[in-house]
């Protein structure tokens, strides 16, 4: 394991995200990352929330937040990509515009939106019918699509958002043996069509929060990062991201007084543990926190499990998402859940009857 720091103080002016200006050279991809280490065995999934919102796999928190997010936004909108550009070995960023972007909004810095890739050799997604109704129900109708037509669907996190060029960013993780989004993105080029649903958000800080504990893998860096561009500058903020190529590392600006970024290299095929040992040993400060944790559905899981019973902090003050899950893609984790869900709603539906 090889750990580096990145401390600041808070610089005269937020260091604003870099525009994608420029189409990105083919390149090799190397280890498998964001749109997941899991994609090497099953599938993709993405720098977001794993599946969609009706089928809820990625957990929050088991008791209600001080501050919800606003519900997200069911709208489909088509766009085409402006640019590429490389930012690291692993890292694409793919920039989309079109008309479709107005209306848009913010939901927290770490939004994200469900991406439809073109299916096959066409060169635009199909899209299911209009939303009507609760999310459940536009995703078992996204499901029961034919399979030689419904469009490959992924959750990646919003990078950057500019309303007044028309032009929102997402960050793809490649990697060699990639799904659907690693290989459209690898290939994307100007004029290429996708669409998206969104924006949805879950960070959402308590207002008794002194300072912030942001803990995540390769899928988490695009959040991460636009949660640090988007602190104050009075904040205090702990980060720990594991990646498994020293080449990945790069500064993650805030206009925050006092940020200490830890990069975490992993020894290959150990994700998460890693980043796990590093938090575990780490001096953090006192007072009460606010935990922010995705990536890897166990990285999560551990994380949150040795903040709540061997720190004391309370679960109600960390949010905590499963990015995607080791050897599962979206759409098996996605059907698990709607059937769960249905399961869940009959077994209830008993209860009240036999009551």
């Amino acid at each position: 394991m090889t750990v580096t720091a990145q401390s600041h103080a808070a610089p005269s002016t937020a260091s604003a995200p870099e525009p994608a200006d420029a189409p990105a050279p083919d390149a090799p991809s190397a280890a498998p990352t964001q749109a997941s280490p899991a994609e090497a065995a099953a599938g993709e999934t993405s720098a977001a929330v794993t599946v969609a919102e009706a089928p809820q796999t990625s957990a929050t928190q088991d008791d209600p937040h001080p501050a919800q997010p606003a519900r997200p936004q069911l709208t489909f909108r088509r766009l085409t990509v402006s640019a590429t550009r490389r930012l690291t070995p692993h890292l694409l960023r793919v920039t989309l515009t079109g008309d479709d972007l107005d209306g848009f909004g913010t939901a927290a810095p770490d939004q994200y939106v469900k991406v439809f890739f073109p299916h096959g050799d066409r060169t635009r997604p199909d899209l299911p019918p209009p939303i009507e109704g609760d999310t459940a129900s536009w995703y078992r109708t996204y499901l029961a699509m034919p399979d030689d037509v419904r469009p490959p669907m992924r959750t990646y996190t919003v990078r950057a958002f500019r309303p007044e060029q028309c032009e929102l960013d997402l960050d793809f993780v490649l990697h060699p043996d990639g799904g659907p989004a690693s290989t459209w993105a690898s290939s994307a080029r100007p004029g290429d069509e996708v669409a998206l649903m969104g924006p949805h958000g879950i960070y959402a800080v308590p207002e008794d929060a002194t300072w912030q504990l942001l803990v995540g893998d390769e899928s988490a860096i695009p959040a991460i990062a636009a949660i640090l561009e988007q602190l104050p500058r009075d904040a205090c903020a702990r980060v720990f991201i594991e990646v498994g190529d020293p080449a990945d590392r790069f500064d993650l600006p805030s206009p925050a007084a006092d940020v200490d970024v830890r990069w975490i290299v992993r020894s290959p095929g150990s994700y998460g543990d890693a980043v796990l040992d590093a938090v575990r040993a780490a001096d953090l400060p006192p007072a009460a926190p606010y935990a922010w944790l995705a990536g890897e559905a166990e990285l999560v899981k551990f994380a949150r499990r040795h903040l709540v019973r061997d720190r004391g902090v309370d679960k109600r003050a960390v949010t905590f998402t499963g990015y995607w899950r080791k050897g599962r893609s979206e759409e098996e984790i996605g059907r698990e859940s709607l059937a769960e869900s249905a399961s869940t709603s009959a077994s209830a539906s008993a209860s009240a009857s036999a009551s």
